[in-house]
């Protein structure tokens, strides 16, 4: 099944500021159709995608390809950021010989079926103990329910991290042809059993040495963050308030109201707990 290429493509504006000050001002989003459906090929795309994730229900998955974020439906697309047309369609044509080296390596792939479900980051927060311990080796409760919520952390690193009342463990059934048909989920008694369950955590695997240090990252941003700006960043992802802030790098509340602001335009996000999702992502803090 080749992918033949794609149709109905635009290119719109949308989103935060992108590069002030440029040509364009805002991200550019590039919109487009398949030719045929490609929900066969989700699987094989979530396990060799960067940063992949799976949905159930509407089938789709988004990844990154080329440090551009894309997201697919069955039949259909989205791709950001672009600042031309010319770099959109450059990517989509790179997107259809991905999909397709994909198809012609599918016998040698193993498919990934694991659906992400997230959990709300402040939902995560409501069960951590709120202490920035630090135990767990993020600067702050919110950082870790934030990593914790994109699956880059477990809730073990949590010393005090409540004991989940059940388990559930979910198994593959495959036909001849080893397409998923169906899944069979049990249930487990964590009180009853001594379950261990095996836990990926990319940002752990890594030693310290081999992490990108923040100021590579920082330069990889659309728009880059000032120093000033990253210590109100870090402090941000730690929990701390505006008058905190204020207070630690000796600046009055109006001005960390503006980084704050600048920051959010930068990273394209409406609130802290967002700004703090995207420091971790980007290993800014």
């Amino acid at each position: 099944m080749l992918v033949k290429g794609y149709y109905d493509f635009s290119l719109r504006k949308g989103g935060a500021p992108f590069r002030t000050g440029s040509e364009f001002d805002t991200q550019m989003l590039a919109y487009f159709r398949l030719d045929g459906d490609i929900s066969q090929l989700f699987p094989y795309i979530n396990a060799v995608a960067k940063s992949a994730s799976l949905l159930e229900k509407p089938p789709f998955i988004r990844f990154v390809l080329d440090r551009f974020s894309c997201g697919l439906y069955p039949d259909h697309g989205v791709a950001a950021s672009f600042i031309t047309s010319q770099e959109a369609l450059g990517f989509l044509d790179r997107l259809i010989d991905f999909l397709n080296d994909i198809c012609a390596r599918r016998d040698s792939l193993k498919p990934n079926y694991k659906k992400w479900n997230p959990v709300p980051v402040l939902q995560i927060f409501r069960l951590l103990p709120q202490t920035n311990c630090r135990s767990c080796g993020y600067p702050s409760c919110l950082a870790f329910a934030a990593a914790l919520s994109t699956q880059k952390t477990s809730p073990e690193r949590c010393p005090g991290f409540s004991r989940p009342i059940s388990t559930q463990v979910v198994y593959p059934v495959h036909d001849k042809q080893g397409n998923l048909v169906s899944t069979v989920t049990i249930d487990i008694d964590p009180s009853r059993f001594n379950c261990v369950l095996e836990l990926h955590d990319e940002d752990a695997a890594l030693p310290a040495s081999s992490r990108t240090a923040p100021g590579e990252n920082n330069n990889s941003l659309p728009a880059i963050l000032t120093e000033r700006e990253l210590e109100v960043l870090r402090l941000v992802a730690q929990g701390a308030t505006n008058v905190e802030i204020s207070k630690s790098l000796k600046i009055s509340p109006h001005t960390v109201k503006s980084h704050i602001i600048n920051i959010f335009n930068k990273l394209g996000v409406n609130d802290r707990t967002q700004a703090a999702v995207r420091a971790l992502r980007h290993q800014l803090v």
